[in-house]
């Protein structure tokens, strides 16, 4: 999702906002100034902000209703973890905002460099240290985060977030209907999944698309490790290969290692999987009103659908 102009967030205000952040963390003195854009994302509101000679951006969870009091402890841990390695930006603070919501919120540094639109625009040398940074993700031990034993594991836990969900059973007929063509291929994905047998147990990002890469002279910061896990971290050069909306078929060159290939190729329909049944859990929520309305206007509902249902073509293509 593209930056784009904010009137209110949560029913408020930027100034507003602003007043409300300043009070709840007393870091910034009171000082703190927040921009009248969003920068883009879509499991949280972004917003840039400065302090003093502070950079900052501020999250905000997707969410409108209530939230968990520490909903950004494991990212702060998880990224305090990798920003001492020099491949996350550093997080600030976190905490609560005095809204009646007590809505929780987390800053990090702002980060400088290179988002590309796509992984063919990569160059050879930001190829090279990609490869080193997932291969640096992949060695580590950070706190709190959870594990798949196998792909089974990983798409099961998905696919319970949107048969669980609360509005599962009241949605549109649009949408139903689409929940119903993706879980008749459940039957032929689950025993493709079970054929894969288990998972290495390495650290995978979990989220690893092209809007979470920064690229900087000799060196890649990642960002959004709310999905990282003990998995297999081959499933993050599936899951980047297999996001933009046209899909990459071929692996730009370098980007794995030969051996590597054809692993990376069997991870496809688990991250094909990852990214449709994101896709409905979130289109759940936008029709129940659980959605911050800066990331649930029409045209992003429409947007998602699309998207949605491409994915789903995607996958027959991948399983047949």
């Amino acid at each position: 999702m593209t930056e784009r102009q904010l009137e209110r967030v949560y029913g408020h205000t930027i100034k507003e906002l602003e007043n409300l952040l300043n009070n709840a963390c007393e870091l910034f003195d009171g000082n703190a100034t927040l921009e009248d854009y969003a920068l883009g994302g879509w499991s949280n509101v972004n917003i840039r902000g400065q302090s003093e000679e502070l950079e900052f951006v501020l999250k905000l969870p997707c969410s409108i209703v209530s939230q968990n009091p520490t909903h950004y402890k494991q990212l702060f841990d998880v990224s305090l973890f990798f920003s001492k390695l020099g491949i996350a930006p550093r997080p600030i603070t976190m905490g609560n905002l005095s809204n009646s919501r007590q809505t929780p919120f987390i800053i990090f540094e702002y980060i400088e460099g290179v988002i590309h639109e796509s992984v063919t625009e990569l160059s050879p040398d930001e190829i090279s240290d990609l490869k080193s940074c997932l291969q640096t993700i992949s060695r580590q031990k950070p706190p709190s985060i959870g594990r798949y034993s196998s792909p089974s594991d990983h798409m099961t836990t998905k696919q319970t977030l949107v048969e669980n969900h609360e509005w599962r059973w009241k949605c549109s007929t649009e949408l139903n209907a689409l929940i119903d063509s993706f879980n008749l291929l459940h039957p032929e994905l689950s025993s493709y999944a079970d054929a894969l047998g288990g998972w290495e147990s390495t650290v995978m990002h979990g989220d690893l698309w092209i809007p979470n890469l920064v690229f900087q002279a000799d060196n890649v910061i990642v960002l959004d490790f709310e999905d990282c896990a003990y998995g297999n971290h081959l499933y993050d050069l599936a899951f980047l290969l297999e996001t933009p909306e046209s899909t990459v078929e071929n692996l730009p060159p370098g980007i794995v290692f030969p051996e590597e290939a054809d692993d990376v190729d069997d991870l496809r329909p688990i991250a094909v999987a990852y990214i449709i049944n994101w896709s409905l859990e979130r289109l759940l929520s936008m029709e129940a009103g659980f959605v911050e309305p800066n990331l649930s206007t029409e045209k992003s509902r429409s947007a998602v659908t699309a998207y949605t249902r491409s994915k789903i073509e995607r996958m027959k293509t991948l399983l047949y």
